[in-house]
């Protein structure tokens, strides 16, 4: 394949900026000075909520303070609306100016301690990512909930070398396990994280984010905010926008799903439009999702015949999310239980991303058609409105893409949806043929910390 190049691309230094403290966070450090970036992505919070992006342009100062009042400009001018909101919805005086924004004051963990007794898992699943994956049970360590059940789950073929490691970063924390699960496959492994855990509530994500440390508290305070609430899902922020890949898939659609928290159901809060609530993807991203276990354990877990580790390759997240929905349980999207994802850097691994993308879509939509005739039914009274959401140019789907979002993107998708359907199929034989030989493999293998004296 002759390369493509991306003339008019320019790398921005990503950050997060608190108006209401001055504070500015990097979740990826750079490996360039910051003198290499005229352009920055700034994610906006006041008192630690997400506001939204602002983006400059031309930057030539790059000390903290200039970069907080050049994002405080361009938020006002840009964000004033959400932002006055929040002083609204606390009962504090509307900001006239900008500089009246360090006025709002909120403390962010102030239901940590009244949730401090609810025990959370945390799965965290890993295939030969193993310092990633330990730095990220470090991370969710650190944040502000204590009561945790940290679930490393080991998808490789020997375990021996992480579980080694895993003892000996966390000898001293009992709350961090490594567990094996050889059969591979996302799905697997996330459901051996389900058999384990311990908490009323699990939280599932990937090796390659990085989570705000308000992440867990955040997911516990999102199950108040409706009646019969069985899953959460929070904000997915790129961590870094250092190559076209990068950006071209922010452009594809990311994982975030805004800034707005959202509740979803069959009843009082159905969604209007012909797809929902089959357009699962609006309701979030698997690297960020959270149940509480009487709702996983009634909607089944993950489905074994899709995911990663699959011929369907995805699929499992609006997969898991739709059953949640239709089985009568409520959904809340909350924006401030966030994570920073590490997006690939190459276009190669770009475009096949993107391809299985496409294969995973329709694999799951073939396992809706094929699962009940009622289903089936539902499936197909949408695929016309989806088939418009998916390819329509003006689509919800694929407004963000610009002019230099290659065509070659969108047939690779196209490709990988007309593959699916098989893809699907096959999954289903090879799930077969991994369940006949499961004899071979033991049936729950945890490692445990070792403390030494």
């Amino acid at each position: 394949m002759r390369p493509i190049y991306f003339p008019h691309f320019v790398p921005a230094r990503v950050m997060s900026v608190d108006l209401a403290t001055d504070k500015v966070e990097l979740p990826a450090p750079s490996e360039r000075p910051p003198t290499a970036y005229s352009r920055i992505r700034a994610l906006v919070r006041m008192a630690d909520a997400p506001i939204g992006f602002v983006e400059l342009e031309g930057v030539t100062t790059h000390d903290d303070p200039s970069i907080v009042e050049m994002v405080r400009t361009r938020a006002w001018d840009e964000l004033r609306e959400d932002m006055i909101e929040l002083f609204v919805n606390a009962g504090l005086p509307v900001p006239s100016q900008s500089t009246d924004l360090c006025t709002f004051a909120q403390q962010s963990t102030q239901n940590a301690a009244a949730h401090e007794e609810v025990l959370v898992s945390v799965v965290i699943c890993t295939l030969h990512n193993d310092e990633a994956a330990m730095s990220t049970a470090a991370r969710v360590l650190e944040g502000t909930h204590d009561n945790l059940d940290v679930i490393i789950v080991d998808n490789s073929d020997s375990p021996e070398r992480l579980a080694v490691k895993v003892a000996q970063q966390f000898s001293d924390n009992g709350r961090v396990r490594h567990v094996w699960e050889p059969r591979r496959g996302l799905s697997r492994a996330r459901n051996k994280g389900l058999e384990v855990a311990r908490g009323d509530i699990i939280v599932f994500t990937d090796d390659d984010v990085i989570v705000d440390r308000l992440w867990v508290t955040k997911i516990i305070e999102a199950f108040d905010l409706a009646p019969n609430v069985g899953c959460v899902t929070g904000s997915i922020i790129p961590a870094e926008l250092e190559t076209p890949a990068q950006d071209l898939l922010e452009q594809f659609g990311g994982f975030n799903k805004g800034f707005a928290t959202a509740i979803f159901n069959m009843t009082d809060h159905r969604r209007p439009g012909p797809l929902y609530p089959y357009d699962a993807g609006r309701f979030g991203s698997g690297a960020n999702i959270a149940f509480k276990r009487v709702c996983i354990d009634e909607v089944g877990g993950f489905d074994n015949h899709l995911g990663v580790g699959t011929p369907a390759w995805g699929g499992e997240d609006i997969d898991v999310l739709r059953r949640t929905i239709t089985a009568g349980y409520s959904l809340v999207y909350v924006p401030g239980a966030l994570m920073w994802h590490r997006h690939r850097r190459s276009y190669d691994a770009l475009r096949w991303q993107i391809y299985r993308y496409g294969v995973g879509l329709s694999a799951t939509v073939t396992k809706w058609v094929t699962e009940d005739r009622g289903t089936a039914v539902e499936v197909a009274r949408r695929l016309p409105a989806g088939a418009l959401y998916v390819l329509g140019p003006k689509s919800k789907k694929n407004k963000s893409k610009t002019d230099a979002y290659p065509k070659s993107l969108t047939l690779l998708e196209l490709a990988g949806l007309l593959v699916g359907p098989f893809a699907y199929f096959r999954s289903r034989r090879a799930a077969r043929s991994v369940d006949n030989d499961s004899k071979k493999y033991p049936g729950n293998v945890v490692f445990r910390p070792v403390k030494r004296g």
